[in-house]
C-alpha cells in the first residue's frame, strides 16, 4: 500500500499544518488580548476625561459663566446674520432688477452672433487643413519629394 517514507512525509505535512494552525490561533488570541487591553485603556481614559470635565464645569466661576454666555450670544448673532444674508441672496429679483438684467443681456445676441461666425471660420480652417493633409499624403504616396 503506502510506503513508509510517504507515510512519514504525510505525517510531517499534517504536523506542520497543525503547528501552523496552533500558531495562528495563538497569534489571534494574543491580538485579541492586546485589543482588549487597548480598549480598556481607552475606556479608562474616557471616564477620566469625563470626570475631569465634570469637575471643571463645577468649578466655573460666575465671571467665566458670563464670558461663555457672551461668546454664545456673539456666535448666535453671527450665525443668524449669515442666515439672513443667505436668505436675502436667495430671493427672486424684483421687477426693476429683472428689467436691468434684460437690458444687460440685450448685447448677448451680438456676442453670440460673433461666436457663431468664429465657429464657422474655425470649421472652414479645419476643412482646409484636412485638404492639405490629404494632398500631402497623395504626394507622399506618389513618391514625389517635396523637400527643398
Amino acid at each position: 500500500m503506502f510506503d513508509e517514507e510517504e507515510v512519514l512525509k504525510l505525517q510531517a505535512k499534517f504536523d506542520k499544518e497543525d503547528r501552523l494552525a496552533r500558531e495562528k490561533a495563538q497569534q489571534v488570541e494574543e491580538a485579541n488580548i492586546a485589543w482588549d487591553d487597548i480598549q480598556a485603556k481607552i475606556d479608562a481614559d474616557y471616564q477620566l476625561a469625563e470626570r475631569l470635565q465634570a469637575q471643571e464645569q463645577q468649578e466655573l466661576t460666575i465671571e467665566e459663566k458670563s464670558t461663555l454666555f457672551v461668546q454664545l450670544l456673539k456666535t448666535r448673532k453671527k450665525h443668524f446674520a449669515a442666515k439672513r444674508a443667505e436668505e436675502k441672496r436667495n430671493r427672486p429679483p424684483t421687477k426693476a432688477q429683472q428689467r436691468s438684467i434684460m437690458r444687460s443681456q440685450s448685447g448677448y445676441w451680438f456676442e453670440s452672433r460673433l461666436l457663431d461666425d468664429l465657429r464657422v471660420t474655425v470649421a472652414q480652417l479645419m476643412l482646409l487643413v484636412q485638404k492639405l493633409l490629404l494632398l500631402v499624403l497623395k504626394v507622399n504616396a506618389a513618391g514625389i519629394s517635396y523637400y527643398c
